[in-house]
């Protein structure tokens, strides 16, 4: 829009030059009068209203629902029984059993080693020898005992003569009895040169071949009881406070144990089967053991991580929507008319990357309500979005 022209605003120009004649002070008349007219006819800007910024959301639809989640954790394959072979009497190796080698899963009773059984042989010679000899002057003291009680009896001997004799019996039964014991101990270390399997097992740590010399309680190997594998893996102290709330007991529940070779998972059951006898300094939490349900398993090793799964608590009435609905602890948007509503919740755990939660004011959350997944950094009360994606 332009403004007109004032009539006669250039008659006193006009004038006041006719006047004095000068032609200069004509100029900067004419030229003030030039932008005094511009001023007056320049346009009048009236400003344009400002468009309201609308924001382009993800949301999801979400129903109450009554759910029990998995918890996903990490653990260690474990053996339930663990033993150290040690040589139980000194000498040189003579013998090696077949399987008797790094990874060699032997049977119960099994032989693994024979240490030279040489001396052994002739020590119990020896002490049954001894034996032989010491029951057989028990014999004759025996025999002159009861000759001298006869004669007692008579009264041809004294009253000593018979005390002693029956002390010479007694003393000699003793000795009797402890070379006995010297031939068992004979016995016990002739058939110790020969090392068996105690249970059936994987070897490793194998500390032996064949001419080895050994001395007593050297190790020789270890011994993994396949048969009876563990998991071992934490709980949070949440993890177990909620375990144990639920009213079932920890102890018996299954879990899903998958442990991954290269491009293979393989995957087994197992049962709790003890809680760790202390609280972890770390987390504050326990170690859980839960047994393989399954045999021997010649293909998992102690050693191995693999991923446990466990039935977390039975949760009723709840809502689930993904982690990143979450804003700060314990608020969450809504999309009410194209624009952001706010909702307070308490998040009573998670299912893998969701939380699952209930409202915890007003107003409350309602069945087929849509919840903003996306961190808006101007997400507020009132800001009006669009679902550009929306995640069901």
């Amino acid at each position: 829009m332009s403004a007109s022209i004032p009539p006669g605003l250039f008659a006193p120009v006009r004038r006041l030059a006719a006047r004095r004649g000068g032609v200069p002070l004509l100029v900067l008349l004419v030229t003030g009068a030039l932008i005094a007219l511009l001023i007056a006819t320049r346009p009048e800007l009236v400003p344009e209203p400002h468009a309201e910024r609308v924001w382009p959301v993800k949301s999801v639809a979400i129903s109450s629902q009554t759910l029990r989640p998995q918890l996903a954790l990490f653990g260690e394959i474990v053996a339930g029984r663990r033993s150290e072979l040690r040589a139980l009497v000194a000498g040189p190796i003579s013998q090696i059993g077949r399987n008797f080698r790094e990874g060699g899963l032997v049977d119960a009773g099994e032989l693994l080693l024979e240490i030279d059984p040489f001396h052994y042989r002739t020590q119990l010679a020896e002490r049954r020898a001894q034996l032989r000899e010491a029951e057989v002057r028990l014999d004759q003291l025996q025999r002159n005992h009861r000759r001298i009680e006869a004669l007692y009896v008579e009264k041809t001997v004294s009253e000593r003569d018979r005390d002693d004799a029956e002390l010479a019996v007694k003393q000699q039964e003793a000795v009797v009895e402890q070379r006995r014991i010297d031939v068992e101990r004979a016995e016990r270390s002739l058939a110790d040169t020969r090392l068996l399997a105690p249970y059936a097992g994987v070897i490793g740590e194998l500390n032996a071949n064949l001419g080895k010399q050994l001395g007593v309680n050297d190790k020789v190997a270890e011994l993994t009881d396949t048969s009876q594998l563990e998991v071992r893996f934490s709980l949070s102290n949440d993890e177990y406070g909620r375990l144990l709330g639920d009213g079932e007991t920890l102890v018996g529940r299954l879990v899903t144990v998958t442990w991954k070779v290269g491009a293979r998972e393989l995957a087994y059951q197992a049962r709790i089967a003890r809680v760790g006898a202390e609280i972890l300094a770390t987390t504050g939490g326990v170690d859980i053991y839960a047994v393989l349900d399954d045999g021997v398993r010649p293909d998992l090793r102690p050693g191995a991580f693999v991923s446990v799964r466990v039935p977390d608590r039975e949760y009723a009435g709840v809502f689930v929507a993904p982690e990143s609905a979450l804003y700060g602890e314990n608020m969450l948007y809504v999309i009410a008319a194209d624009r952001l509503a706010e909702r307070r919740i308490e998040v009573l755990g998670h299912d893998g990357n969701d939380i699952i939660f209930r409202s915890a004011g007003e107003p409350a959350l309602a069945d087929g309500d849509r919840v903003v997944t996306t961190q808006l950094r101007e997400a507020g009360v009132g800001v009006k979005v669009i679902d550009r994606q929306v995640a069901d």
